[in-house]
């Protein structure tokens, strides 16, 4: 009798990689991590690796490919910009020569037309880069939504039943929140921020930089806010989740074991067998989540980027050509842009960030 347990037991172990195999497909298919990339666009799904073989190295590969296609597609988008800062700075010279004339006179007018002109020239740049940090955003929520079920089945199928409840509520919650106050206080205060600096620029007045302050204050007040308590809430959850996990899953082998006499170890060990396959699937759920949002977002980003910067660089060459008023104005409108780049940064590393707390949770 002891010998024929011994040929099944061995027997069962050459079955082992197959099963395994199978194993991970059945649970690939019953959390849905086969349909995950459905919804996505063929240009995101070219940087995506098959979920099972995906490892650290794939990442760093897809990521390195996704940042090279990145900074060569900027390339039309550097002319754009470079006439954008073109322009400006010649406005900004023309309005300085223009107000050394008649001792001054001219001043006035020049302050104003100078203003127009500035204006125009940035606002199709910004409301251009507010629809498209506005889109990203719901492109990136809308994954999301995908992303974060599918991981939170990942997890507590890998053992993680306590953390993949909480992270999965954390996680949408402040996505919901983000989204929220994005598109009901953000973006509207961003269009009354730039309106305010024209309109200070125009008639010089501190109630109206008082007012362009506060709406900058809360924009960025309300990112701050929304990120740190975030992570606060991920680091506080991690800690508690992640031991109660770890407490259920030993006092749960400890019982299986002792529960079925003979057996009970190598039931024990099968079980280990596909918690483990559960935690390959969750890790390569994350690293294509995690690819799939940056490449949804880095190109809006290097593209809002890349117009901050021309913003920036303007307003440090205008203080050696234009006045202070054209200068303080560039400035503020450098600030909504930032704005934007804030926006699209904080979707993205709130998404990735979830990612990687549920990669990490349980160790198997």
């Amino acid at each position: 009798m002891r010998q024929l347990i011994l040929i099944v037991i061995m027997l069962a172990a050459l079955c082992t990689p197959a099963l395994a195999n199978d194993v991970c497909t059945q649970e690939t298919a019953i959390i849905g991590a086969d349909r995950l990339t459905d919804a996505l666009d063929e240009e995101t799904k070219q940087y995506l690796p098959e979920i099972s073989g995906a490892t650290s190295e794939t990442f760093t590969k897809s990521l390195w490919q996704l940042v090279t296609d990145t900074i060569s597609g900027l390339g039309s988008y550097w002319r754009e910009t470079l006439r954008t800062v073109g322009a400006l700075l010649a406005v900004l010279a023309l309005c300085a020569v223009l107000s050394n004339f008649e001792s001054g006179r001219l001043t006035p007018v020049c302050t104003m037309g100078g203003t127009l002109a500035l204006t125009l020239i940035c606002a199709g740049n910004l409301n251009a880069m507010i629809g498209l940090a506005a889109d990203t955003l719901q492109k990136i929520t809308d994954f999301s939504s995908l992303l974060l079920p599918v991981l939170c089945s990942a997890c507590a199928a890998s053992g993680g039943v306590t953390s993949a409840g909480a992270l999965y509520a954390g996680s949408s919650f402040f996505m919901s929140v983000l989204v929220r106050a994005v598109t009901a206080f953000c973006i509207p205060l961003v269009y009354a921020y730039a309106a305010l600096a024209a309109a200070e620029c125009m008639a010089a007045h501190s109630g109206l930089e008082k007012l362009r302050e506060l709406a900058g204050w809360v924009i960025r007040t309300a990112m701050k806010a929304v990120v740190s308590l975030f992570t606060a809430y991920l680091a506080i959850t991690g800690i508690f989740s992640g031991s109660a996990d770890a407490m259920t899953l030993k006092a749960a082998k400890a019982a299986l074991s002792g529960a079925l006499p003979v057996v009970g170890g190598i039931v024990s060990d099968a079980t280990q067998s596909v918690l483990a396959s559960a935690a390959v699937i969750k890790n390569g759920v994350g690293i294509v989540g995690m690819l799939a949002v940056l490449s949804m977002g880095i190109l809006p980003f290097a593209r809002i980027a890349l117009q901050y910067l021309a913003l920036k660089l303007c307003t440090a060459l205008g203080g050696m050509l234009g006045t202070e008023q054209h200068v303080k104005l560039l400035s503020a409108l450098s600030s909504a842009m930032g704005d934007m780049l804030a926006i699209t940064g904080s979707a993205m590393l709130m998404t990735l960030i979830s990612c990687c707390c549920f990669m990490k949770v349980v160790g198997i």
